[in-house]
């Protein structure tokens, strides 16, 4: 097999392996899946690929190819040894037995490497229809709906995020994105401007991989990110990097139907007022339950527990409100999950009774709406 050899800005190279950590298989160095695959595209240009089935990476990088080859090399062992240099430019060459040799400034790598024969085909999804979606909008999408995702197996189609475009006003675009694990639901629902391609009309359940992967491909600096659609694949494309995500072929549930149309209790509240009574709270909170109380009496909102291991505590909130006393047991955690990434000052708690859903919003973020539902206390 012809021996590969080249350089590469070192800066360069570890922003691309960096995007392929979450995507190889960690655990095993021999698992082929654990492998990144470096091939030149014979124009200046190197071509990175790394999968695990779920999710597909693959990345254009410059380089100057001295002699083309191929290359397969343990994808983390390659990402820590060139984070740890500090020469601009790293050498790469492949040795016999698929070995590859690294050097940068006075340092010298001998990596194992396996035979590129046994690195799994990459099947390209055709009929892509792209959309070119404001990356701020995106990374909102994906940061208010990400942490509801469910990890229950048993469940496939809540394993991952329901994401739908269609055509919106005028030519705005509708994006609406959602998540539940059952307890809680995440659900954003926006207008923008993007570049489409072909049909705004779309839908998909976007596995949870992808999900968590697609977070490294918005920490670039583009104002765009692509999305594109395809049967049983949903890309994602920015700055020579594109991820591939599997759908998950299944219906999404009808989570129009978790929201309760009208409900009678509404009070509004300091954002990270009520953050620091939870947390404060929650130092006395049993780990097996997590269950907080939150009383609701005029003008005030009351965080308790009490717990015979540790004690009882008791943190109080100013609020407007004027209405009939109320008694919800919560998951601490859920709660601070929406709180935290809600970004508005106030946020608004609105439910029916104690054992009805609790919805949690902001005035100052249209369309970001949560459900969490109430515990036995």
């Amino acid at each position: 097999m012809p021996t590969l050899e080249l350089e590469i800005d070192r800066a360069t190279f570890l922003a691309t392996l960096y995007k392929a950590q979450g995507v190889v298989d960690k655990k095993s160095t021999a698992n082929v899946l654990s492998q990144i695959l470096f091939e030149p595209t014979g124009d200046g240009q190197l071509r990175v690929t790394g999968t695990d089935y779920d999710v597909v990476l693959q990345s254009v990088v410059a380089a100057e190819v001295i002699q083309s080859g191929l290359a397969c090399i343990n994808g983390k062992s390659l990402f820590d040894v060139v984070k740890s240099l500090d020469a601009p430019r790293v050498h790469l060459r492949t040795l016999d037995n698929h070995w590859v040799e690294l050097t940068a400034g006075r340092s010298r790598f001998k990596l194992a490497g396996i035979n590129p024969d046994d690195f799994p085909d990459i099947t390209t999804p055709d009929d892509v229809q792209w959309m070119g979606i404001p990356r701020g909008t995106f990374k909102d999408l994906i940061e208010k709906t990400a942490f509801s995702v469910s990890d229950d197996e048993t469940r496939m189609n809540l394993n991952g995020v329901f994401f739908k475009t269609a055509p919106g006003s005028g030519d705005l675009t509708r994006l609406v994105m959602v998540s539940t694990d059952g307890h809680r639901l995440s659900k954003v629902d926006t207008e923008v401007e993007v570049r489409a391609t072909g049909d705004r009309q779309n839908q998909a359940i976007v596995h949870k991989k992808g999900v968590q992967e697609v977070r490294r491909l918005l920490e670039d600096q583009g104002e765009v990110i692509e999305v594109g659609f395809a049967p049983g694949f949903v890309l994602f494309r920015s700055e020579g990097t594109t991820f591939t995500v599997r759908q998950i072929e299944d219906t999404y549930p009808d989570y129009e139907r978790v929201i309760p149309p009208s409900s009678p209790v509404r009070v509004e509240v300091v954002r990270q007022r009520l953050i620091q009574a939870i947390r404060r709270i929650a130092t006395l909170i049993s780990s097996k339950t997590y269950v907080v109380k939150m009383e609701l009496s005029p003008g005030r909102i009351a965080f308790t527990t009490s717990n015979p291991d540790y004690g009882e505590g008791r943190d109080e909130v100013d609020v407007e409100y004027e209405g009939e006393g109320l008694v919800i047991g919560y998951n601490y955690v859920y709660l601070l999950d929406v709180l935290n990434v809600l970004k508005g000052e106030t946020v608004v708690l609105e439910c029916s009774d104690a054992f009805s859903p609790t919805i949690v919003t902001s005035p100052e973020e249209a369309g970001a709406l949560f459900v969490v539902m109430p515990m036995r206390i």
